[in-house]
């Protein structure tokens, strides 16, 4: 046998042909991966997408129907109606009991820093804050008398006065009469600009009162639903983000449905919420082609938004104080 030969022939490489098959074979092989891998990744950041866009959906609509439920608290017992600039909208007042007010597809084409289209509710109640008049406290001739502004909460902020809590309630004890008033002053006695139809006497109570307006602003690139509250007058506060509309009906008591209870707030009994969010981050290759039922409106997304992956909750709110 030729050791020297079978020696040569063991010692030779891979040739030229077969790296480049190996080659071949492996780029296939990574690139299958790769497509997987980006399959997978895609599919994670689209559910937390989602995911985060239903977290905030139910965030949304919990705080929602927390302050419905409480409208009118305290604040159904007041018949009377007042004139303001109840939804900080126009500068426009409007007249109302002090229960809810709606604004139905507001839509003036921009400008207001509310999107087009939306609805705006407004929800006047008593606020947490609250005691009975004590001796030497009283309101007459339309003159409140207090010897001390705090209304019992456990913040020198909870003090009635006109630059951090501008509006309060007083309610007989019997809960026969309650009338909404503005503070006019942050010290001395309150003089309600609107005047008082009622005296109230030691044992009757006092209140702060909470105008809490909900609303979604017209910022193109992140809507968000957005909550004042007037009578502790801290701004506009981001509730959630991403939310394409927000839609409100409103059920009275002689069961029927409507979109604006303008003259029949005193027989609502439940409000129907319809909140539509998109996820944070378009999806690319994507096309939404829904069409959503948001109580009177039909809502198609319109190119380049319908690229976003959206999520509609409905819910039915009953207002437990509004008619008692």
């Amino acid at each position: 046998m030729n050791t020297k030969n079978q020696k040569r022939h063991t010692d030779q490489g891979f040739t030229l042909v077969e790296l480049m098959i190996a080659m071949a074979i492996s780029l296939v092989v990574m690139g299958a991966i790769f497509l997987t891998f980006k399959s997978q990744q895609d599919s994670y950041i689209i559910q937390a997408q989602i995911t985060a866009t239903q977290q905030n959906l139910r965030a949304a609509m919990y705080i929602l129907t927390r302050d419905i439920q409480m409208a009118g608290y305290y604040t159904n017992f007041d018949a009377d109606q007042y004139t303001m600039d109840w939804d900080d909208l126009d500068g426009t007042n409007e007249i109302i009991r002090p229960l809810i007010y709606a604004r139905n597809n507001v839509a003036d084409g921009g400008g207001d820093n509310i999107k087009d289209n939306t609805d705006v509710i407004v929800i006047v109640k008593a606020g947490s804050e609250g005691r009975r008049l004590g001796a030497g406290e009283g309101a007459t001739a339309g003159i409140i008398t207090l010897t001390s502004r705090d209304l019992g909460g456990s913040s020198v902020d909870d003090d009635l006065n006109n630059t951090t809590m501008r509006y309060g309630i007083l309610a007989k004890e019997d809960l026969s009469a309650a009338e909404f008033f503005e503070v006019d002053s942050a010290a001395g006695n309150i003089t309600p600009p609107g005047g008082l139809t009622q005296n109230y006497d030691v044992d009757d109570w006092i209140f702060r009162a909470d105008v809490i307006i909900y609303r979604v602003d017209e910022n193109a690139t992140n809507p968000s639903l957005r909550r004042r509250n007037l009578g502790q007058d801290n701004g506009y506060q981001i509730v959630a983000e991403n939310i394409d509309n927000l839609q409100f009906r409103y059920l009275l008591n002689d069961g029927t449905w409507t979109n604006n209870p303008a003259g029949q707030v005193p027989n609502v009994r439940a409000v129907e919420i319809s909140l539509l969010a998109r996820t944070a981050n378009m999806n690319r290759g994507y096309t939404d082609t829904n069409t959503y039922n948001l109580g009177d409106v039909n809502y198609t997304p319109p190119a380049p938004d319908n690229q976003y992956r959206r999520k509609l909750l409905c819910s039915i709110v009953k207002t437990r104080n509004i008619g008692l």
